[in-house]
């Protein structure tokens, strides 16, 4: 009995340091990020042009519809085009790019030919809006 109040001891206490730990890192992880102005800033400028809501609806529609080629005229194009164009600064273009991208990833939904296809134009979008830089390098999770 008393092997089993130590051990349940041990492991709570264990799980109190976890706990600690992983709370400091996130503390540690917002100061950095409210120091950092130029991360302030694109947050900022994505906010103003709505999250990016038309481009992260166009890369739905795109990856599920599979038509090729891409047409810039169609409305949705234009929209995600008018959203990025508000978005001045273009690193934070390619941020707000990769936020929209992660977005769609962290739902679950995207698998195999779909989560490439989506990743590849959502690294185009600048260069379909003729915005710089014409591609934003994405950097990808690798899924086993």
């Amino acid at each position: 009995m008393a092997r089993v109040m130590i051990l349940g001891a041990i492991s709570l206490a264990i799980l109190l340091m976890a706990a600690t730990v992983s709370s400091s890192r996130f503390t540690i992880t917002i100061a950095e990020e409210a120091e950092n102005p130029q991360t302030r800033s694109c947050q900022q400028q994505i906010q103003q042009a709505q999250q990016l809501s038309s481009c992260q609806q166009y890369l739905k529609q795109r990856t599920q519809s599979y038509e090729e080629p891409e047409n810039q005229q169609r409305p949705d194009v234009q929209r995600c085009c008018q959203q990025l164009q508000q978005v001045q600064d273009p690193q934070c273009r390619c941020e707000g790019i990769r936020q929209v991208f992660q977005q769609e990833q962290q739902r679950g939904e995207l698998q195999g030919r779909e989560r490439q296809q989506m990743l590849q134009t959502a690294q185009n979008l600048p260069g379909l809006c003729k915005l710089s830089p014409q591609r934003c390098e994405i950097q990808t999770m690798a899924w086993f």
